[in-house]
Parts: C-alpha cells; structure tokens; sequence
C-alpha cells in the first residue's frame, strides 16, 4: 500500500487537532483576550448613542450659534441667543480668605492704658474657621511694654496638652515661624489655653499673635475666637484683650455649567459668577481620534498581550496537553515522522490563532468604523482604509506564526509554560531600551513595521532619562519584516524538530 504524500499526512493531523486547538478547556480563556476590545468598543458607542439621544430630546442648536459663544459673555446672553441648554447645572462654592489689609496669620491687640502684670495667658474660645474647630495653631504670641522688645521672647511657657511633643507650648515664644508645624504651639483641647511667665511685673501695652496663616498653613485654620488674659499673681486674671479672632471675610463663588448640542458637537460653558470663563467643545464621535485609540489597542493590547498569551495557551496545549493527559504516545506509535507530527499540530495551532484573533482584531476595527458617518467611512475605506484592514490582519497573522512557533518549542522543551513566557514577555518588554542591532532579534519589532499605524512614540512628559534610553529602531520595511518573523520561525521549529526527534515518553518525568 502506497504511503501517503508528508504534506498530506501533516493535513491529517491538522485536520485531527483542530479540536484540540480550538476547543481546549485548558485554553478557552484566549477567546476572551480576542473578543474583548470588541466588547470595549460596542459598550463605548452605545454609551455615545445614548448620550447624543439624551442631549437631542432637550433640543439642538445649529452649529453657527454655537460657534459664536465668547469669553466674558453673561449667562443670561447666552441664554437669550442661543435657547435653553440642554443641561443647566449651578453650585455655589464658599472659601475664607482674609479680611483685604490684614496681615495673613497676624493679629495685633493694642493694651490701652498699659496694663501692669507677670503672667500673660492666651485663652481659644474656638479653634480655626474649619470643621475641626477644636484645634488651635499658634506659631508666636508676643508681648510688647514701652519699648521694642517683645518681653515673652524664650521665656518660661506652659498650655495646653500639646497635638505632639514636638509641638509643645514653648515653640510659640522662640522667635520664628518659618519651621514648618514643628515650630508652633499646637493643640486639639476644648478651651485650650497658653501661658508665658516674663520674669517680673512689667507694663504690656501691644499683643501680636501670629496665628497658623503666618506660618504658611491654610487660613481657615487661624483662630476663630479667643481672650487675652493678665495677672500679677498666676491665681487672678483681668481681660485685656476682649473675645475677638483673626478676622477672616467669605468669598462667594457661583459657578453655572450649561451644555448645548447641535447634533455632531457637544460645548461646555463653564461661568464664574454669571461670566463665562471657559468652553469646551468636543464631537461627540471623533473618526480620527477612534483610530488612535485603535491602533494604541492593537499594538499595545493585541500584539503584546492578546496575541502572545493566546499563543501560550494554544500552542503550549499541543504537546504539553498530551503529556499531561498521557496520550501523545499514541501519536508516537503512527506511521507517520515526527517532524510531520510537529507540522501538522503547529498547523492545527497556526489555524486556530490565525481565525481566533484575526478575527477578533479585524470585528474591533469594524466595530470602530461602524458608527461614524457613513461619506467619512466610505472615503476612509476607498482610499487607506483598505489598506490598514489589511495590514493589521497581516500583523495578527504574523503574531501567530512567530509566538506560536516559540511556544509550540517550548511546549517540548519545558514542564512549566510560565518559564518561557515570562523570559520572552521581559525580551519584548525591554526591546526599546536594547541596542538596535538586538531589537531586530525580537518578534515584536518586526510585527509594529507590519502595523498600517506606527507605535505611539514616548510621552514629551516622561522623564528625561527614560526618553534618552528609550530609543525604537528605525522600523524595517514590510518584506524585511515578513522575511525576518520567517526566518525566527524556521530557526525555532528546527530546533523543535530535533527535540521531538530525540524525544522519548516517560509521563513520571515527561522526558
């Protein structure tokens, strides 16, 4: 009986392990990484549909009107030029702020007459204007008599328990305010108090109290309410300073957002107190901006990610599969070579990776185009449209001849497919950063030259050091491309050939 031509034989195999490829449970999980950019797509386009129709029942401008929208216009002009928005919103923000011609932080209390007293005490009624109204900040509380001298200057200080130790009541008397919260009297008791003791009876004629704004924090945390009290003895304290704060005013800011569509444009004006500051508009489908947002998708989703780990788990499945169902002796025991077995299972794998995520890559590029309006996507069609279909499709292709020829090989080399993955991942993941002699030895510089859309180039705001290391090399030309994932591919499935030749089964240690 005449044996069969190799080609046949390997078309039987292939025809015999398309099952396996296809329909593995150990590999279904690759359809997901093929199909769900699609899924991203469909979801993002029905959300823009249901936006455009929600916008379109409030009512539509023309495209002149809002073209003609101007900074510094009033709201109520351009209500009355224009028509309703269809989406009106207002809110009205409040923020303290200091009161103009006061000093940040710094309060100033004038003694008159002179009040003759030992002990100086700081008595908060109410913490600062913020919801935690308990805490005081105080960074220096001074005490002047006839001269310039400020008499509280490092002298003995007592207070309240302070927010930490480093925050004690002495901070207040040293004479600065520049070193941060560490240089000031903090604390978060009720009716916190701060005392200094200046030696000897003196007369006090001024108090200036440098509150938490002086030391460079928040104005809302300046003292809201607070006494100043004085005694010759420490047991009986007179008032000289009447319930008073640092004086803070309110700032009304009311901001208005009105929305107006007319159909392909959606414009947001921003106003600022009935005067418009600013507006955006943005079309509710950008044609070319979806077509960025696909090729980033397709390089950095589907040839880097998809595309390589589907191939792990089909390829690796082949043979690694059998061994781990201890069926591929009965593979060994057909009258068939093995380098026709290697063929005809790379080709059921070849199959089902070429249809899986071609597939999936060509649905999420026409699922992109879809929406858009149909002159835009016939002229894109007739004249580049055609042609990156195409060569996207061939990019997918290629994707699966190179990585399914790696882990096909890997598949009977190695026990564990994380092994390969993970070392040819880091290859890839390091292309740019490798001398441009060694980038040309990787799968994926040769896939990007076959991509219609060259990768998107680092950001102008990565560090500078990553841009200088970062250095792609010039792409090659489309044939140097298809001949040089050929050339890895052969050089990779000889290798295969000689170890399935030199193979011999043991499922105890798979060798």
């Amino acid at each position: 009986m005449k044996q069969q031509p190799r080609w046949r034989q390997a078309w039987t195999i292939t025809r015999i392990e398309l099952r396996r490829a296809f329909f593995s449970k150990r590999a279904f999980w690759v359809y997901a990484l093929a199909f769900f950019p699609s899924l991203i797509f469909l979801g993002y386009h029905a959300q823009v549909k249901l936006r455009a129709m929600s916008l379109s029942s409030s009512g539509k401008i023309t495209p002149a009107l809002m073209d003609s929208v101007r900074d510094g216009e009033t709201a109520e002009a351009v209500i009355e030029r224009l028509g309703k928005p269809t989406r009106d919103f207002e809110r009205t923000n409040a923020r303290r702020i200091r009161e103009k011609g006061e000093e940040s932080g710094v309060t100033t209390h004038t003694v008159e007459p002179a009040y003759y007293a030992r002990f100086i005490r700081l008595n908060v009624l109410r913490g600062g204007y913020s919801r935690d109204s308990a805490a005081v900040s105080i960074y220096e509380f001074e005490v002047y008599g006839d001269g310039p001298e400020n008499l509280a200057l490092n002298r003995s200080a007592t207070g309240s328990a302070p927010c930490s130790p480093d925050e004690g009541p002495e901070k207040a008397f040293n004479g600065s305010v520049f070193g941060g919260v560490e240089d000031r009297w903090c604390s978060q008791e009720r009716n916190a108090y701060l005392q200094v003791d200046l030696g000897s009876v003196v007369p006090v004629r001024r108090i200036v109290i440098r509150h938490a704004g002086a030391g460079g924090e928040t104005e809302e945390l300046n003292t809201f309410l607070f006494a100043v009290r004085a005694s010759v003895d420490n047991v009986t304290f007179a008032t000289i300073v009447n319930p008073t704060g640092a004086r803070a005013v309110e700032e009304i800011t009311v901001r208005r957002n009105m929305t107006y569509f007319d159909g392909q444009r959606e414009a947001r004006l921003n106003f600022e107190n009935g005067k418009l500051v600013s507006k955006t508009t943005e079309l509710m489908r950008d044609f070319e901006g979806d077509r960025r947002i696909f090729a980033g998708v397709f390089q950095f989703f589907y040839l880097r990610l998809a595309i390589f780990f589907g191939c792990l788990g089909i390829f690796m499945n082949l043979f690694r599969g059998e061994m781990l169902d201890r069926t591929l002796h009965y593979w060994f025991l057909v009258p068939a070579r093995r380098e026709v077995l290697l063929l005809g299972k790379y080709g059921a794998g070849l199959i089902a990776s070429i249809v899986i995520f071609t597939g999936g890559a060509l649905l999420c590029f026409g699922l992109m185009i879809y929406p858009h309006n149909f002159l835009e996507v016939q002229a894109f069609l007739r004249n580049a449209g055609m042609g990156h279909a195409f060569w996207y499709a061939m990019a997918a292709i290629f994707g699966c001849i190179g990585y399914g020829s790696v882990f096909l090989a890997a598949g009977l080399f190695l026990r564990n497919p994380i092994v390969p993955a993970a070392v040819l991942l880091a290859w890839e993941s390091i292309n740019g950063f490798l001398p441009a002699l060694m980038q040309k030895a990787s799968i994926l510089y040769y896939l990007q030259s076959l991509c219609p859309v060259p990768a998107p180039a680092a950001s102008q705001n990565a560090p500078g050091l990553l841009q200088l290391l970062l250095t792609p090399a010039s792409p090659a030309s489309r044939s140097g491309a298809i001949l040089g994932i050929l050339a890895i591919t052969a050089a990779v499935l000889w290798l295969a050939r000689r170890a399935i030749i030199r193979m011999q089964i043991s499922y105890g240690g798979e060798s």
